[in-house]
C-alpha cells in the first residue's frame, strides 16, 4: 500500500480540446470537466474546497508534538528506517509495526551499515559522472 497515501481525493477529470482547423495558429483551446460534467472555473473550485474540513490548531504545549529548529534532525522511529535501495530510490519496511523490538533493532543495525555503504557508492557513481561530462565538454571544446 505504498505510492498513493498522499493523493488527494478529488473527483475525476476529463479533458476535451478543441483546436482550430484553418491556419490562423489560434491554438487549442481545453475544458476541464468534473465528474459532475459541468466544466470547472476558478470559482467553482474554490467552492469545492470550501467543503474539505480543514485541520484544527495544533496546541503550542503539547508536549507529543515533535518540535524542530533549522539545522537540527528528528527521527521517527516508530515508522521505522528508510532504506536506500540501490538505484537510490527509498522506501520503508511495511510490516515494521508488527515486528517485535528485537526485530526492529536488528533490523535497523543492518539497514543503517547497509544504507551507508550505498550512499557512499551512490555518491562515488555521481562524482564520476560529472567527471565523465567534464571530460566530454573539453573533448568538444
Amino acid at each position: 500500500n505504498t505510492g498513493n497515501a498522499f493523493l488527494p481525493l478529488l473527483p475525476p477529470l476529463h479533458v476535451a480540446s478543441a483546436m482550430s482547423t484553418d491556419n490562423s495558429n489560434t491554438g487549442a483551446a481545453a475544458i476541464i470537466i468534473g465528474a459532475n460534467s459541468k466544466p470547472l472555473s476558478a470559482e467553482s473550485i474554490e467552492n469545492d474546497v470550501e467543503g474539505i474540513p480543514l485541520l484544527g490548531e495544533a496546541d503550542p504545549n503539547d508536549s507529543t508534538i515533535p518540535s524542530i529548529k533549522l539545522g537540527e534532525s528528528i527521527r521517527f522511529e516508530e515508522i521505522g528506517p528508510v532504506i536506500i535501495n540501490a538505484d537510490g530510490t527509498t522506501r520503508r519496511i511495511d510490516n515494521w509495526d508488527q515486528m517485535t523490538k528485537n526485530e526492529q533493532e536488528l533490523a535497523w543495525r543492518r539497514i543503517s551499515k547497509r544504507n551507508e555503504q550505498r550512499r557512499k557508492a551512490l555518491l562515488e557513481q555521481q562524482q564520476q559522472n560529472k567527471e565523465m561530462e567534464g571530460n566530454e565538454k573539453e573533448e568538444e571544446l
